[in-house]
């Protein structure tokens, strides 16, 4: 009587989207990191570093605005200094 060898079955990797909560703005999508000292960063779609902030918070309020400066458009309405830029110690 013959005997029937084991069918081999291939296991096949599966592909899932990203699980991480992403956050839209006007000027692009990101996401908020706790990194490993308890800070918070923001992340764009390609994996690069935004800003770093201490509460979650702060990342929300500053990240839209750094999207926006990252643009090719951008026309530089936040980029002035009002009044003194250097230190200059009194003697």
């Amino acid at each position: 009587m013959p005997t029937t060898a084991p069918t081999k079955t291939k296991t096949i990797p599966t592909v899932t989207p990203d699980s991480y909560e992403w956050h839209t703005c006007a000027d692009g999508q990101y996401r908020v990191v706790q990194t490993r000292f308890g800070l918070y960063k923001s992340v764009d779609k390609l994996n690069n570093d935004l800003i770093t902030g201490l509460t979650e918070e702060a990342i929300h309020n500053c990240t839209p605005l750094h999207l926006l400066a990252q643009q090719p458009d951008y026309d530089k309405r936040y980029d002035t200094v009002i009044g003194k830029a250097t230190v200059t110690p009194d003697l």
